[in-house]
């Protein structure tokens, strides 16, 4: 009997996408110790791929609409 291949919602791959570079987030934390810059790679990373896909107007109104999110920390925050 094969078994039936199950897709992944949306929800579900940004789930798995977000814990998976958390982690790989936390191990850049551990190894360079400057969280600040391991999280500004990883921001300028994401905003590369986004400006790549987006015209210039839905990226000016992404990064407005992000610039106003109330977005809380990770539970234990990494400092350094």
């Amino acid at each position: 009997m094969m078994k039936e291949k199950k897709f992944m919602t949306d929800a579900e791959i940004i789930h798995q996408l977000n814990t998976e570079i958390y982690q790989q987030a936390t191990l850049h934390n551990e190894k360079y110790k400057d969280s600040i810059l391991v999280a500004t790679a990883y921001l300028a990373v994401a905003t590369k791929i986004l400006r790549s896909i987006m015209d210039e107007d839905n990226f000016r109104m992404f990064m407005d609409h992000l610039s106003e999110e109330n977005i809380p920390p990770f539970r234990k925050p990494t400092l350094h």
